[in-house]
This record gives structure tokens, C-alpha cells and sequence, in this order.
């Protein structure tokens, strides 16, 4: 089984979102002291963690076909 960075960076900042979009409803409903500084850095985290898979996939899409070009001459 290969996994692909592009549906588990994907993942992660739906992940995200969830995270943060879930802590400001329960501090809106149920729990008004929750920190939601805390689940904004828990939710940015999340896709942080991923970030160096979206550099990755950026630089090969700026510089993959430059590389090819040179190498096909």
C-alpha cells in the first residue's frame, strides 16, 4: 500500500478545520472557557505537519518540468 501526499495533506487541513471549526462551536454550546487559542494552535499544528508534503509537491511542479526540458536537450 503507497501512500500519496497529496489526499494526506488534503486530509489534514480538513482535519483542521474540523478541529477549529468543532472547538468554537463547543465554546459557543457547551464549554465557554474553553481556550480557543489552544485548539486554533492544536488545529494549525494538525497542518503544519503536512506543510513540507505541500512544499514538496509546489517545488516539483515549478522546477519537475524545468528539469525535464534541460534533460531532453
Amino acid at each position: 500500500m503507497e501512500l500519496k501526499g497529496k489526499p494526506l495533506s488534503l486530509g489534514a487541513k480538513l482535519l483542521g478545520a474540523i478541529i477549529a471549526v468543532g472547538a468554537l462551536a463547543l465554546k459557543a454550546t457547551v464549554s465557554p472557557q474553553l481556550d480557543i487559542d489552544a485548539a486554533i494552535k492544536v488545529s494549525a499544528f494538525v497542518v503544519l505537519v503536512f506543510a513540507p508534503v505541500d512544499v514538496s509537491m509546489v517545488m516539483s511542479n515549478i522546477f519537475g518540468p524545468l528539469a525535464n526540458r534541460r534533460g531532453d536537450t
